[in-house]
């Protein structure tokens, strides 16, 4: 009897072993790059100047429909006004090819058009979220059937996650520190105050972005408040011949709040204009055919600034 159930605990013992065994080499080869229905859909943060992850569904049977809904995820404006699209409106994605687990894309030619930060901030984003479905392993572009090239004029080929480091190589090329002289409202709408607010700075970046990026944050005085709520997104921002244009979208037209839209209209304009390079500033609403310019009886609609409405200084 003693035999017997010694035979039967060493059956028991073997069964469990392979058992065991197959579940874990089961669960190694079922390992996946994220969840079958969720993945991070990296954004651009408002300002255009690093990349955002967004937990999301992507919708779609096969690799195609996947990779296809995924473009044009990064193609259009989020409802989140904390991100925006980094597929920007004037590039069109012309066809992509799906082959030996990689896809190629072709790009309209005012892909050419796009600044060195906008352009590798875009690659990054697109790389970076298709990769992470199993069935794609590296991303290439194409400008129309032309391959990319890096500054040298060095063909970019196909590119995986590991071609980009999160913090960017052009973010560390040249930073520097610089006082900006901001004008930020005062809470209770009574004007504008005065404050010099040190940031360092990517050369990489124009000084005009970074001015309407800090008139975002919360103010280091206590009696003044940020000029515009995160909501609100700053669509561009563009110097000209001494012209500051910028493109705010229209949830600026919505704010409840005791600031009225003329203060924080001189908020922006006078912070511009501490610039060197800036003399007046022009400031839009809105995008595409449906954009209107902020305007007074100024010539060309744009804005001169005002130190009258400044106050304690």
């Amino acid at each position: 009897m003693r035999k017997l159930l010694k035979k039967l605990n060493g059956i028991l013992l073997c069964v469990c072993m392979i058992i065991v065994a197959a579940s874990c080499g089961s669960s190694g080869k079922s390992q996946k790059k994220h969840s079958p229905d969720e993945i991070q859909v990296f954004y651009l943060n408002q300002m255009k100047t690093s990349l955002s992850p967004v937990s999301m569904h992507i919708d779609g049977r096969t690799t195609h429909e996947k990779v296809k809904n995924i473009l044009k995820l990064l193609s259009t404006p989020p409802k989140d006004a904390d991100y925006t699209n980094s597929i920007p409106s004037n590039i069109m994605v012309r066809y992509f090819q799906i082959k030996d687990r990689g896809v190629t894309i072709s790009f309209t030619r005012s892909y050419r058009n796009m600044n060195k930060v906008n352009e590798a901030l875009m690659r990054a984003s697109v790389v970076k979220t298709l990769v992470q479905l199993d069935t794609i392993d590296n991303v290439t572009f194409r400008v129309v059937k032309d391959a990319i090239t890096d500054s040298q004029g060095n063909a970019i080929g196909a590119m995986t996650a590991e071609t980009f480091v999160d913090d960017f190589d052009f973010e560390q090329d040249s930073t520097r520190a610089l006082d900006l002289v901001l004008y930020c409202p005062a809470a209770d709408g009574s004007g504008l105050i005065k404050e010099t607010r040190g940031v360092h700075i990517n050369e990489n970046i124009p000084v005009a972005q970074t001015v309407m990026q800090q008139l975002q944050k919360k103010p280091d005085s206590s009696d003044a408040c940020a000029t515009l709520p995160s909501s609100v997104k700053v669509l561009s921002v563009n110097v000209n011949d001494g012209i500051c244009y910028v493109d705010l979208d229209q949830s600026i037209d919505n704010i409840d709040s005791k600031v009225s839209t003329n203060l924080r209209i001189y908020s922006i304009v006078d912070s511009l204009c501490e610039l060197d390079q800036i003399s007046r500033v022009q400031i839009l609403v809105g995008s595409g055919n449906s954009a209107s310019i902020i305007t007074d009886d100024e010539k060309n609609g744009t804005y001169s600034p005002n130190l009258d409405f400044v106050v304690g200084d």
